[in-house]
Order: structure tokens, then C-alpha cells, then sequence
């Protein structure tokens, strides 16, 4: 089995790969600590809600927000996730339900508390899935995920 099929788990439709592609997607470019990257994986009007009051309403705010965080408290860090649910709202709309978290710089495991429950909210334009909200929750006791 191979790493993306273990990462795919029940989700094999040609469909279902297609928009878990765009968490593929950003956890590459987080990897990179690509701000870039990251931003590009969203919507032009995409927003994006973490814990501690933080709600970026477009690319440009997510992308400078990024490039704050991997300057700073993020530097060098990781994320990681496995979907664990996939839904169509239409066609051209899918939610997807990942539980992850950050990987502290040389890290192979999610502390505790930088784990999450995270929702996608991904469509489709110009025959590209681009993800036009995400959102996380810290999971678990005691955690505290800020940033």
C-alpha cells in the first residue's frame, strides 16, 4: 500500500482523490513553509478561521499571515492530517473533515496540543478544486492551540 493510499483510506473515487488533493496540496507547501503555497491553495475571497480570534478573509491576508507565522512561531514546522469524511454539497462543492495538527520542527508526531479537528469547505472552479474555507478546532484535553 502506498503512503498516498493509506492517506486516501476509504475515499477511492476518482472524485473523493480529487478534492482530498487540496489538503495534499497545502500540507506540501506548509512543508516548504511556502506562504505562497499555502495562500495559492485558496479561493481569491477564501477565509480562513484558527483558534485565538484569527479570521483571514482572502488570499492576500492568508498569505501574509503565513509568512508571519513561518518567520516566527511556526518556522520550520509541519502539518500533517487524515481525512475522515468526505461529502458533496453539489458538484462543484465538497466538505472535508481531516483531524491532524501541527508537527513541531523535527517532529514525526502531533503533540497533544497542536492537534485539531479541521473542515474544508472546497469548490470547484475553472475545473480546479481550490479550498474556499477552512477552519480548526484544538482537540483533546487541555488543548490550547494559539497563534
Amino acid at each position: 500500500m502506498s503512503a498516498l493510499d493509506a492517506y486516501y483510506g476509504e475515499f477511492t473515487s476518482d472524485k473523493e482523490k480529487e478534492v482530498l488533493g487540496v489538503p495534499l496540496k497545502l500540507v506540501a507547501a506548509w512543508a516548504e513553509n511556502d506562504a505562497d503555497g499555502v495562500a495559492d491553495a485558496f479561493t481569491e475571497d477564501g477565509e480562513m478561521i484558527l483558534p485565538g480570534d484569527v479570521y483571514k478573509t482572502n488570499r492576500e491576508e492568508i498569505r501574509s499571515f503565513m509568512a508571519a507565522a513561518y518567520a516566527g512561531p511556526f518556522k520550520g514546522s509541519g502539518v500533517t492530517g487524515q481525512p475522515v469524511d468526505v461529502r458533496f454539497a453539489s458538484d462543484d462543492v465538497a466538505l472535508i473533515r481531516t483531524h491532524g495538527g501541527i508537527l513541531a520542527p523535527g517532529e514525526t508526531e502531533i503533540a497533544p496540543e497542536l492537534a485539531v479537528r479541521s473542515t474544508w469547505v472546497v469548490v470547484r472552479q475553472d475545473g480546479t478544486w481550490k479550498l474556499t474555507s477552512y477552519q480548526n478546532s484544538p482537540r483533546g484535553a487541555g488543548a490550547t492551540l494559539r497563534w
